[in-house]
């Protein structure tokens, strides 16, 4: 393990950039864009800690997917009253809806996983696991 006491405001940052959160390695869970791998391949920490954790994550994506379409409508009705052009707006609002939770996908469980870690520190025992799992699997090298 790298750190073993981790702030709270590194690990969000570590998250931002699509690192691990708990140990900043690169090569962490996620496996291309939509993949995951069971566990960090640097520090052997788990992504999913527990039962529903994918739960928070979507919940993640969800509140900025709809964060940026209540910003962006706004602006647009602001910017296009009195004549708004429902049609155009529609379909772009659609494809944001669409396509921005497939953007926010990898970041949505790494800043999930950073809020995690930041509320539940990793017992002795998830750090030694997670370190032997390094080890058996060769993920280190």
């Amino acid at each position: 393990m790298r750190d073993t006491d981790v702030s709270v405001l590194r690990m969000f940052g570590r998250a931002i950039v699509l690192s691990c959160p708990w140990c900043g390695g690169r090569r962490t869970f996620i496996r291309r864009w939509l993949g995951k791998y069971p566990r960090c391949r640097t520090c052997g920490i788990q992504w999913r800690r527990e039962e529903g954790f994918e739960l928070g994550a979507v919940a993640v994506n969800t509140v900025v997917t709809f964060a940026a379409l209540t910003v962006a409508m706004t602006i647009a009705f602001i910017r296009t009253s009195p004549d708004i052009p429902v049609l155009p707006l529609v379909v772009a609002f659609v494809g944001v809806a669409v396509l921005l939770p497939i953007v926010l996908y990898p970041f949505s469980y790494t800043i999930w996983l950073a809020f995690d870690l930041a509320a539940n520190r990793p017992s002795q025992k998830e750090l030694t696991q997670a370190a032997q799992w390094v080890v058996e699997s060769g993920s280190a090298t």
